[in-house]
């Protein structure tokens, strides 16, 4: 299972990302501008699984 995780806006970048990362990295796309994070916070709750935290839901 990965450790770190970046996510970019497009999936041709993250292939590209991909072929220098090791098996603890993972890129992912997110084929789309991320929206309504809240000011200070990342929108990842980091203590329950990663959920995530966003004030806003967005469909891609």
């Amino acid at each position: 299972m990965p450790k770190s995780l970046v996510i970019v806006e497009s999936p041709t970048k993250a292939e590209t990302l991909s072929k220098y990362f090791g098996c603890n990295d993972q890129a992912s796309a997110s084929v789309g501008h991320l929206k309504g994070v809240p000011k200070g916070n990342s929108g990842i709750d980091l203590e329950h699984n990663f959920g995530d935290s966003m004030s806003q839901k967005i469909d891609l």
